[in-house]
């Protein structure tokens, strides 16, 4: 009985083979390229990161509580996501080498999304909190924000559990709805934040040159920042409205997670750069015009006046062993002179000490 079953199960894993060698083998590069591109460019944006992590580590002594849980938690899941990654091409190019069936597998391709889904997560709930204050402190739009985040998740759980169900990435195409519900709810809510974010920091402009400027640099790396997992939330509704069942997209799950800690590591790094280039700058802060809704500053002249104290320096006092300099006598030749307007007793007492030497103080 045991010796049939085992058989059978020999048959159907033969079978599997020949199919997945008949599907991925007529082009390997396009079928078996994303895994190994994806470990890649996950291993290249790690180094990335860890280099980041460390610039903030260095800074990041006065930040908020919640900011570093948010930055050691997601730095946590895509180390894990960066290990898993190179597991897995192990499993497929060396371990597993020659064997097409591991590529159809989605038992392995499916926890790609734990790491992205924890990291998203994190990453996204710190961007609405800076929305939240952009908006000033709007309840709907918190409101807004925490269901967007929290369908999000649930969406990559759903996923998560409909792969591990799948004995084949050829049934791919089967989960349309629950891959079109995770994908949209990514956009929706990274598009959320970003907007969001970008529109307070339009409007906190008041018309002054410097903080026009800042304000123009602070949404120029809004979009660095936030626009990179959003573009590669873009760019996996294409590829998997093209085409289900292709493997391309397992190279966007891949990289999703360091894409969401790059950002806010970079976001979070630029304050000491901004910081720097105001303590450094010189240029005069001038009034352009208000460009919002806010009061703006007027512009307070200051009149100074400006005294001068002086003082007469009193003439230098001649010591009693000293005697002027005499031009008239030096412009007659006579370089000859002697102390002789002094008493004898006087000549005797120095400066600094008594002298008791009855030698007369004359200069030849």
């Amino acid at each position: 009985m045991s010796s049939a079953a085992s058989t059978n199960a020999t048959a159907m894993a033969e079978a599997v083979e020949a199919q997945a060698q008949e599907l991925l083998g007529g082009d390997p590069g396009f079928w078996l390229g994303p895994e190994l591109i994806g470990t890649f460019v996950d291993a290249v944006f790690c180094g990335v990161m860890i280099m980041q992590f460390a610039q903030w580590v260095s800074f990041s002594r006065n930040d908020r509580t919640y900011t570093k849980l948010v930055v050691y938690g997601s730095f946590t899941a895509s180390i894990a996501g960066t290990v898993y990654s190179i597991w897995y091409a192990m499993h497929l190019f060396v371990y597993g080498f020659g064997v097409w069936a591991n590529f159809l597998s989605t038992s392995y391709t499916a926890y790609f999304l734990i790491p992205d889904s924890l990291t998203a997560v994190l990453v996204q709930g710190f961007f609405a909190e800076r929305a939240y204050r952009l908006t000033g402190n709007s309840k709907l739009f918190l409101a807004v924000a925490i269901l967007l985040m929290i369908f999000c998740f649930g969406s990559s759980v759903a996923l998560l559990v409909s792969f591990n169900v799948l004995s084949s990435a050829t049934q791919i195409p089967s989960l349309r709805a629950v891959a079109y519900t995770w994908i949209s709810a990514q956009l929706a809510t990274d598009l959320t934040m970003t907007g969001t974010i970008m529109y307070g920091l339009v409007k906190s402009r008041t018309g002054w040159s410097e903080t026009d400027k800042l304000v123009k640099r602070l949404v120029a790396l809004s979009m660095e920042t936030q626009l990179p997992p959003t573009l590669l939330a873009f760019g996996l509704m294409i590829t998997y409205t093209v085409d289900p069942s292709t493997l391309i997209d397992v190279f966007f799950i891949m990289v999703l997670s360091k894409a969401y800690i790059c950002g806010l590591l970079g976001a979070l790094n630029s304050r000491y750069s901004l910081r720097r280039d105001a303590d450094g700058r010189g240029s005069e802060n001038t009034f352009k015009g208000a460009r919002s809704g806010r009061p703006t500053q007027a512009t307070v002249h200051v009149a100074t006046e400006t005294y001068t104290e002086t003082h007469r320096i009193p003439a230098v006092r001649v010591g009693i062993n000293r005697s002027r300099f005499d031009e008239n006598a030096f412009d007659e030749g006579k370089d000859n002179y002697e102390l002789s307007d002094v008493d004898e007793h006087s000549a005797r007492q120095l400066d600094y000490t008594n002298n008791e030497s009855r030698t007369g103080l004359t200069a030849a």
